[in-house]
């Protein structure tokens, strides 16, 4: 049928519109041109809260009774006038091109791509990682509704006031109420999403019987979930003003001021809290913007509140996004000379642009199963689905969890050889794009629609809570089941399992004698098995491959000073350059001498005290060996955390020894091999022999942008790249190791105090420049006060009577904030400048003071004197 167009003239800009008579909400048969009637209409209040905002399209072309799909990527025919704004994927790849609807002819445009609901996000362009505000979306369960919401929104309220805190409060235009609280300052995401969480948990203590602040449906009945989680950088909520498509007949998303909610709640009138779109325009014609606040009205997280959102971040670790498994636990149990399965070596995107993929995958192992992978975050997460994915309404399925798998694997269809992970035939069962409808994966729960080749409509995915264990079930109506010749047919190529076996082995056996791998495999680097062996059960029973290494020179075991890396702004690149993840804790040596193991910091120091349960791993190494290593502590994500470290007396943490090379064996010095040699030797001869706490840490021959796109992705410190071919050169910065870092940070050393409560207000910082100690930074973000009284203990056999900063006193106009002038010198303690304490922090001004500075933990491994700035190479 052909598509009934009609040209508008729009600020001078003539649009092609269509199919205006289209019926989009059958309830009042509210039709297309309505629709853009509506926006046009409203534009003057709407697009002030749309400007220079980033939107997801939520787009119905046949109405609201139809299927639907989000869409971020600016679609391929999109007018050269409409403005769109890139934003980098967390997987890599190019970046999402996002439309900005500035003007009432984008405004249109989207109305026209039956694009119903408007969804921006909390941030603006000039600043995607700063919120202007922060939104708590309060959404009924079963058995409440939007009058439950009312009395939820106005405690909330309350709540808020009591932290000088104003709010306003908007109708969705569906079930709930969303409660804005305008920002419009220096807070980033990081703040604001804790902060939330921690409101709307509080509101939870304070009313379990009516607040939820947990995802799980299974919580909600009779109550309000406070969700939280909308205040995030990847996140949109539905803008006020918008239409929405939850109900056969139009709402819109509203002000509302406190008076009437509360007045809809005594009268309990929910239709008090329902506009149609004619209801709607005469509202804002007679009120007003009443969410012109949110816009320009500028507020402060208290500082008690941002303080303990610091605090809280310091004890978990950075990164909450980081529970996902990395990639690298994929590639470990692989063996990429002897498997055709894809190694992810190479960042990809989906090739729907910002329709996200799936894939099921049939695999005949040692029992049939099928595998089932959302595309998310830049990998495949993955779940194995022994019985497949059930077809009848409210049947479900057990789902366990496995490690991500990279991108392409969607494609992947072959057989996979005996002895390496999982083996058998696989088979790309179905396959198509999927949209989320509800939900978020770290907390457990996923309710999609998969529109595949087979598999069509909704399906819930639900966790146990152990992140392992799910189950998958089927939500919407139920589909026909599939006959056997449809479950044994691929989605791609329509062969049979014992088709696809019969082809990828032949092709499998003709490769087997050369040199070449088979397609599509990934040449890795060697030895990759023995990285198996050296994971967490480390069985010694599997035989250590002994090297021949008689025609080097026999070394001395004793202390030698660690090889350091330079500090880089690029991370090099090429085929010369391994990578290693920056750990963050104590650099050590384990020695294996034939009287004892000893285990020895940076500067020589005994260690064994410290970390006995290390030391007496190391026994197993054969004598006359040298290790070098990490120390530290994995906080709840699975990260490296010197905080945690720090603490791990008091809270019995488990430590782990990450060992990156190996200096001497059995009495021969390596030192004089290129580092992709010692390494072999640590994998093959070393790992096999060692238990846990010890364990490797993982090299990487990869791209250097995937690697670092990882990194950040994971909220790791940094990544350590080492050229192959480089000796280790004791005490050396050369440049053949280099550090990249993710987050800025350095040691810092503590010359002096301003005190304040619970011992002091704020730690005086600097570095060593020469023989001058250099005054960098007031530290007063990253405790509690159980921390700074831990840390004043340390003052007292410290104090000195002179400054011993050499760059003090300053001139007032010196800094932001209060400069240390004189006269506020008066105010100070000053400290003999020996405690040396961990800082991150934003950027270095010009002035070459920290910006943003955080307090991380002391260190004790480090002398105060090797404290100097970190410049990048």
């Amino acid at each position: 049928m052909a598509r009934k167009r009609e040209q508008l003239e729009i600020e001078g800009r003539r649009l092609a519109v269509s199919n205006l008579d289209k019926v989009l909400y059958p309830g009042g048969r509210f039709r297309k041109g309505q629709v853009i009637d509506f926006y046009i209409r409203a534009a003057d209040f709407l697009l002030p809260h749309l400007k220079d905002r980033p939107v997801t399209l939520k787009r119905f072309p046949d109405g609201v009774s139809g299927e639907h799909f989000y869409e971020k990527d600016a679609p391929s025919f999109t007018p050269e006038w409409v403005r769109t704004f890139p934003v980098p994927r967390r997987g890599g790849g190019p970046p999402i091109r996002y439309i900005v609807i500035d003007d009432l002819a984008t405004l249109v445009w989207s109305a026209d791509l039956a694009n119903l609901e408007i969804h921006p996000f909390l941030h603006r362009t000039q600043d995607i990682q700063r919120p202007t505000h922060a939104v708590f979306d309060l959404d009924p369960g079963e058995g409440a509704d939007v009058l439950t919401c009312a009395r939820v929104a106005l405690q909330l309220r309350d709540m808020l006031g009591d932290l000088g805190l104003q709010s306003l409060a908007k109708v969705s235009g569906s079930k709930g109420i969303q409660v804005y609280v305008p920002l419009n300052s220096e807070v980033a995401y990081d703040v604001v999403q804790p902060f939330a969480k921690a409101i709307a948990q509080l509101m939870h203590a304070r009313s379990p019987d009516l607040v939820v602040a947990d995802m799980s449906k299974a919580l909600r009945t009779g109550k309000v979930l406070i969700d939280w989680s909308q205040n995030s950088d990847y996140k949109t909520t539905v803008g006020v003003y918008s239409l929405r498509a939850k109900n056969v007949v139009p709402f819109v998303s509203l002000p509302m001021t406190w008076e009437e909610l509360a007045a809809a709640l005594g009268a309990g009138d929910r239709d008090r809290l329902y506009f149609t779109p004619e209801k709607a325009l005469r509202r804002m014609n007679d009120v007003g913007d009443l969410f012109e606040p949110v816009l320009t009205m500028r507020q402060e997280l208290p500082a008690e509140v941002r303080k303990a959102v610091h605090a809280r971040r310091t004890r978990r670790g950075r990164g909450s996004a980081g529970t996902e498994r990395q990639l690298a636990a994929y590639n470990a149990k692989r063996d990429f000379r002897k498997t055709p399965e894809p190694s992810g070596a190479e960042p990809r995107s989906s090739r729907q642009g910002s329709r996200r993929r799936f894939v099921v995958q049939k695999h005949a192992a040692s029992h049939l199963h099928y595998d089932f992978r959302l595309q998310m975050h830049g990998v495949l997460k993955s779940w194995s689905v022994p019985k497949g994915p059930p077809y009848k309404r409210d049947e479900t399925r057990l789902a366990i969890a496995t490690e991500d798998h990279p991108l392409d694997y969607i494609d992947f269809e072959g057989i996979i050889p005996k002895g390496q992970y999982g083996g058998g035939t696989v088979m790309v069962w179905d396959t198509g794009t999927y949209a989320l409808i509800e939900g978020n994966y770290y907390k457990g729960f996923l309710h999609i629609h998969l529109d595949g080749r087979k598999l069509r409509g909704e399906w819930i995915l639900r966790s146990d809570g152990d992140g392992r264990h799910w189950h998958l079930m089927r939500s919407g109506r139920s589909m026909k089941a599939l006959t056997p010749a449809q479950d044994d047919a691929s989605a791609v190529t329509g062969r049979s399992m014992q088709e696809i076996a019969d082809a990828a082995d032949a092709t499998w056996q003709s490769n087997r004698g050369g040199e070449q791998a088979p397609a599509g495999v990934t040449e890795r680097r060697p030895a990759r098995a023995t990285q198996r062996a050296a994971r967490a059960t480390r069985q010694r029973a599997a035989p250590a491959t002994e090297p021949d290494l008689s025609g080097l020179p026999k070394a001395r075991v004793a202390f030698v000073e660690p090889m350091l890396a330079r500090l880089t702004a690029r991370l090099p690149a090429g085929a010369n350059w391994a990578y290693e993840i920056k750990l963050d804790g104590y650099r050590a040596l384990g020695l294996r001498t034939a009287r004892a193991s000893r285990l020895l910091s940076r500067r020589g120091r005994s260690l064994e005290d410290r970390f006995g349960s290390i030391v007496a791993a190391l026994d197993a190494l054969p004598e006359a060996t040298i290790v070098d290593g990490e120390v530290v502590v994995l906080d709840e994500q699975g990260h490296p955390s010197f905080a945690a470290l720090q603490n791990v007396g008091n809270t019995g943490a488990p430590l782990h020894y990450y060992l990156f090379d190996l200096l001497a064996y059995r009495g021969r010095d390596l030192r004089g091999l290129p580092y992709s040699q010692r390494r072999e030797i640590l994998e093959a001869a070393v790992m096999p022999r060692v238990a846990d706490p010890v364990r490797l840490s993982l090299s990487f021959l990869a791209d250097a942008q995937q690697v670092l796109a990882m990194a950040r992705k994971e909220g790791l410190e940094g990544i350590i790249a080492k050229r192959t071919d480089s000796l280790y050169e004791p005490g050396e910065r050369s440049g053949a190791w280099l550090k990249h870092k993710t987050n800025q940070g350095q040691e810092m050393v503590i010359g002096g105090y301003m005190p304040g409560a619970n011992g002091f207000d704020a730690l005086l910082v600097g570095y060593y420049d020469g023989d001058r100690l250099m005054f960098a930074a007031k530290i007063r973000n990253g405790f509690v006060p159980a921390l700074r009284r831990k840390i004043a203990q340390r003052f007292a056999a410290l104090t000195i009577a002179d400054c011993p900063f050499a760059n003090l006193p300053e001139p007032a106009n010196a800094r932001r904030g209060e400069a240390l002038t004189a006269e506020v010198m008066k105010k100070c303690r000053w400290l003999e400048p020996v405690l040396v304490a961990r800082i991150d922090f934003t950027e270095w001004t010009r002035a070459n003071h920290l910006r943003h500075a955080r307090f991380v933990a002391l260190r004790d491994d480090k002398e105060a004197r090797e404290v100097v700035q970190e410049k990048v190479a």
